[in-house]
């Protein structure tokens, strides 16, 4: 175990009920069953929870906080490929295909971990067939989302990805009222490594917004004073000047090797 981890106490037995996708609609006993074998740890922000190239024997949840899934590039820049919130699962797909870690995991901030073993996942998936039907939907909707990233790099330019980043880490924080504002942790790097475009050209997108009063840049922060803004108003958009649809059909015919090239991410599992 880390230095800076700590095994944490104390919390219900049930915490996971109705906060955690995976689990929503199973009966009583599964969730008690799940809650049983799951060992919680407190993480420091900046905290690694495992690295590329580790071995992958265990699937994660996220109860507080928030963690980067990230992976390095050609030429040793950071992409960060995920940001995972509360009630959200990560560092799956390796486990289950039983790889070496392709990708990192990075606390963004203090931030309580369960863990769960594979051995142990795998039986709940037997014991509860219907647990890996939900599995497959959620692994779905996670393809979808990073079909909806590839589109989002090639259409649109980077105050747009900004905006979009923005209300997306919006929709994620848990309890917050419609239209008030929210202090989002992240750090310009880390939003500019999400949205694939330089800190630079990110910086200007965020400042753009803050002299439209709709946010407030603070350190290793965004606060979100006007997240209607970020919807409703109007915000004028250069379009790339490639066209799409050839780009999308050489998508089709040459595969991920094709998006690789475009985008310049390369496949990952977590």
């Amino acid at each position: 175990m880390s230095s800076l981890t700590e095994v944490a106490h104390g919390f219900s037995n049930l915490w996971f009920t109705g906060r955690l996708e995976l689990l929503e609609g199973m009966s009583h006993e599964a969730v008690h069953r799940f809650n049983a074998m799951v060992r919680r740890t407190k993480r420091r922000r900046g905290e690694w929870v495992f690295v590329h190239g580790d071995v992958a024997d265990s699937i994660y949840f996220v109860q507080k906080g928030r963690m980067k899934i990230t992976a390095l590039s050609e030429d040793g820049q950071e992409v960060v490929y995920e940001i995972v919130g509360p009630g959200e699962i990560f560092g799956d797909t390796s486990t289950i295909l039983g790889i070496p870690r392709s990708t990192s995991a990075q606390t963004l901030e203090a931030s309580l971990i369960c863990e769960i073993r594979q051995k142990d996942f795998e039986s709940l998936l037997t014991a509860y067939p219907e647990l890996s039907l939900r599995l497959l939907k959620f692994l779905g909707r996670r393809l979808k989302k990073a079909e909806d990233h590839v589109l989002n790099v090639i259409c649109h330019d980077v105050s747009t990805r900004v905006r979009e980043a923005l209300l997306e880490l919006i929709a994620c924080e848990s309890g917050m009222k419609p239209d008030q504002p929210v202090s989002i942790k992240i750090t310009q790097q880390d939003l500019a490594n999400l949205i694939g475009a330089s800190r630079q050209k990110t910086w200007q997108a965020l400042k753009e917004l803050e002299s439209l009063s709709v946010l407030r840049l603070m350190y290793r922060s965004i606060l979100v004073t006007a997240p209607h803004k970020l919807r409703y108003a109007h915000f004028p958009e250069t379009r790339k000047p490639a066209t799409v649809k050839p780009t999308l059909n050489l998508v089709a015919q040459g595969g991920s090797a094709n998006v690789d090239r475009i985008t310049g991410f390369s496949g990952f599992t977590r």
